[in-house]
């Protein structure tokens, strides 16, 4: 079927939306998956990229590491299968943060080379950004309680950097949408499935 990538920075509430597409699609053809992680070693990495300062180009290569073994094991044999796959975060979110956000522009043709290896033969995803103020971003992370990660106690500044990089590279393969996504809960949902019609996912 297809790829749906729901990007956003902190707080913009992509993990909620991805659990009310659980609750509407058909789970025998839908798979879920989020980056990084969504397989054991991707996993792994995901607990040392959310906890552990590292010099820029590790940082960078391990969230390329933990992509290319999630196109291996998942998203490649989903495809196959006709499924549709929804991933929280994807290659918009390594441009974002690493890019814009950690201030490495030098690296970014390396970036886009690298990811055109590990995408291969699939097509660009189609990608929702859920765009929010990072100060309203940060504010909502802070109220769930559950402590910030790495990315999430960065810097205003920070923040606000990652934000221009999604709003200047979201619809790059012309298959992107931006949703305010400072609206209500059940008003981004109703656009996010708004959208997906009109792409027929």
């Amino acid at each position: 079927m297809s790829f749906l990538i729901l990007e956003g920075g902190e707080g913009s509430g992509k993990d909620t939306q991805i659990e009310l597409l659980k609750k509407r699609l058909d789970p025998e053809h839908t798979i879920f998956t989020r980056e990084p992680g969504g397989t054991p070693i991707g996993e792994k990495v995901r607990a040392m990229l959310l906890n552990t300062p590292m010099e820029i180009m590790t940082e960078m290569l391990l969230f390329l590491a933990c992509r290319a073994e999630l196109m291996h094991k998942v998203i490649r044999p989903a495809l196959k299968e006709w499924k549709l796959v929804i991933s929280n975060r994807f290659g918009l979110s390594t441009i974002a943060y690493q890019i814009y956000g950690r201030e490495h522009p030098e690296l970014f043709p390396m970036l886009k080379d690298i990811s055109k290896y590990v995408l291969g033969d699939v097509e660009p995803p189609y990608c929702i950004l859920l765009d929010v103020d990072p100060k309203i971003g940060i504010r909502r992370v802070e109220g769930r309680g559950d402590g910030k990660t790495l990315f999430d106690a960065e810097a205003q500044s920070f923040h606000e950097r990652v934000r221009q990089g999604y709003l200047s590279h979201y619809h790059d393969d012309g298959r992107g949408f931006r949703i305010d996504a400072s609206d209500s809960t059940e008003r981004v949902a109703e656009q996010i499935a708004d959208q997906m019609s009109k792409w027929r996912l």
